[in-house]
């Protein structure tokens, strides 16, 4: 298993704890089956009982169960992974795709070891949006943050023009300073890559756009981190994705370029976490009617939006469309003036990992 999850010791008696793990609730549903009878079925939850600060939980089996056929399910947080488990000396079976153990109950038994594995998810930041001109390349900056030991291997699984140019390419570069922007030395990333719990790989994904790409064209790059988990057996991959959209502008509104960039690489459900929108004007002259959108991300609620101080050529900016405090949704910015070549400022959100 590419981690331990928390001991059930299973006895004769009543519930009378449920799993809290050191970094996040775990949750717990027992269900008996005694034919032909209908299931019973209890829920453990965090507001009647708790483990220790290790994680490990006494679970009782009613005597009433008899000789059953007694199933264990773990429920972890959504920011949570199951990679496998372990029945102990139940005698009896785990399956993954159920996230439960399942074994013939023998009355005054007690039993251990039985074992879940849960990992952190990984995180991988984040969408980007620039506009440029024909004959041009653009930057798009990527944070790969691994939850658990295990490979990732980075490609560009979609390339969609619009309209249908021949001639978008792309490159995916590893960031070894992490700085955003593709230095001298760094390399492609051709191979697979051998990563530890928490380890960060940045990437840099360099866009050429098209000499005869016409005005207003785009190309929408869906860059995927595809995961192979470590000590896991049978294997499991997770893969996640993340796009880059180009624009085609002219010289008058070329050069919109939005980086974002969150607060913290790793989290706990209940974490607050904040990300925040750079944008930078790095064309020739003033953009005007900018509006910038983005949404909660999956797993998270909103708590707040704001403007960050105006640069230069802005003179207001409003949070035109959030959700509301507690909800997931769409977030919009809208400003009033030009944005100058060269200037640029931020926005910013918050949300609360479920």
């Amino acid at each position: 298993m590419a981690s331990t999850r928390r001991p059930y010791a299973v006895t004769k008696g009543s519930v009378i704890d449920a799993p809290v793990a050191a970094r996040s609730w775990r949750g717990c549903t027992a269900t008996f089956f005694t034919p032909p009878a209908s299931p019973a079925r209890f829920n453990c939850t965090p507001s009647h009982a708790s483990s220790d600060a290790g994680g490990a939980y006494v679970l009782w089996i009613p005597a009433s169960a008899g000789a059953a056929t007694l199933k264990i399910v773990e429920t972890q947080p959504g920011a949570y992974v199951s990679t496998g488990g372990s029945a102990g000396t139940s005698g009896g079976s785990y399956d993954r795709t159920a996230d439960a153990v399942s074994f013939v109950n023998t009355v005054g038994t007690s039993y251990s070891g039985v074992n879940f594995a849960d990992v952190p998810d990984n995180l991988f930041d984040t969408d980007g949006q620039q506009s440029a001109l024909p004959g041009t390349t653009v930057f798009y900056p990527h944070n790969f943050t691994a939850g658990s030991g295990g490979q990732v291997t980075f490609g560009v699984t979609g390339n969609v023009a619009s309209p249908d140019v021949s001639g978008w390419s792309s490159v995916i570069y590893r960031d070894d300073n992490c700085n955003g922007a593709l230095d001298a030395g760094e390399n492609p990333v051709n191979a697979a890559v051998v990563v530890t719990a928490d380890q960060r790989i940045c990437l840099v994904v360099k866009v050429f756009v098209p000499v005869n790409a016409p005005y207003n064209a785009q190309n929408k790059l869906t860059l995927s981190a595809s995961f192979n988990y470590t000590n896991v057996s049978p294997t499991l991959t997770a893969v996640q994705a993340r796009t880059d959209l180009t624009s085609v502008g002219t010289q008058a509104d070329a050069g919109l370029k939005l980086v974002k960039s969150v607060d913290k690489s790793t989290a706990q459900p209940g974490d607050s976490i904040t990300y925040t929108i750079t944008y930078t004007n790095v064309g020739s002259r003033p953009l005007s009617q900018l509006k910038i959108q983005d949404a909660t991300p999956a797993y998270t609620v909103f708590n707040s939006a704001f403007c960050g101080a105006p640069p230069t050529g802005i003179t207001a900016c409003t949070v035109s469309a959030q959700p509301a405090a507690g909800t997931a949704g769409s977030i919009t910015w809208e400003f009033i003036g030009s944005l100058a070549a060269a200037a640029s400022g931020s926005v910013t959100f918050s949300v609360t990992l479920q």
